[in-house]
């Protein structure tokens, strides 16, 4: 017997009281349904300015990082890897994220441990996920718990402050900057970043700008079938 369930990914509304300006998050995987990528894609065409992750110029570790995502496209899952034409929306795109050069340095920070474990576990996962693996792993995989403590035990810290902090201290001075120069203005600033980031975002603009949780729309990332026993 077979269940139908659902990844999803809430898309926030962020505000602060008596000011216009609004941010509204889109956490973003690396897999989902065209479907998932085109309702994003509607609903920045709303947005006034957008703010997106991406490494800026060429980054073959970053592109490495993310190398199974993109294979998995070719197999049998029916899934894209992630895919928004942010410059066919008509409006400002700011990309606050690092450099190629920048994250090339920091990546070197990491412990090697940490940078060869990486590199060794990637040739492992991506032919399992290319032949064997399913919708319903793949959702196990990629689920984020709303976790704010994000207590790390398991010796990734450095890979995390790198991957994570750094880039979100990167974000979060952007949509500061942001609201320092058209909080009275009322604008719809979307921001297309990673779900992960977006636990930081949330906590650091209510305690920086006092910018809270408002609304929130839920948009089907993919389906799947739960095998139930």
């Amino acid at each position: 017997m077979e269940a139908g369930m659902g990844l999803r990914s809430a898309v926030i509304e962020l505000r602060r009281k008596d000011t216009p300006l609004r941010f509204v998050l889109f956490p973003m995987l690396h897999l989902g349904e065209p479907s998932f990528y085109e309702a994003v894609t509607e609903r920045l065409r709303e947005c006034d300015l957008v703010v997106a992750e991406g490494i800026q110029g060429k980054s073959r570790t970053a592109s490495g990082l993310t190398l199974s995502y993109r294979l998995v496209k070719r197999g049998r899952l029916g899934l894209v890897a992630q895919r928004l034409d942010l410059e066919s929306l008509g409006v400002q795109v700011l990309y606050p994220d690092m450099s190629a050069d920048e994250f090339k340095r920091r990546w070197r920070t990491v412990p090697l441990a940490q940078r060869l474990a990486i590199w060794l576990t990637l040739p492992v996962f991506i032919p399992f996920v290319f032949l064997f693996g399913t919708r319903e792993r793949l959702a196990g995989h990629m689920q984020l718990e709303d976790d704010h403590t994000m207590g790390r035990t398991d010796g990734s810290e450095e890979m995390d402050r790198v991957l994570l902090d750094e880039r979100d201290r990167l974000l979060i001075d952007a949509l500061g900057a942001i609201h320092e120069a058209h909080g009275t203005e009322p604008l719809r600033v979307g921001v297309v970043y990673g779900a992960e980031h977006m636990i930081a975002v949330v906590y650091g603009m209510a305690a920086r700008y006092g910018y809270v949780t408002r609304d929130a729309e839920w948009l089907t990332v993919f389906d799947y079938e739960l095998a139930c026993p």
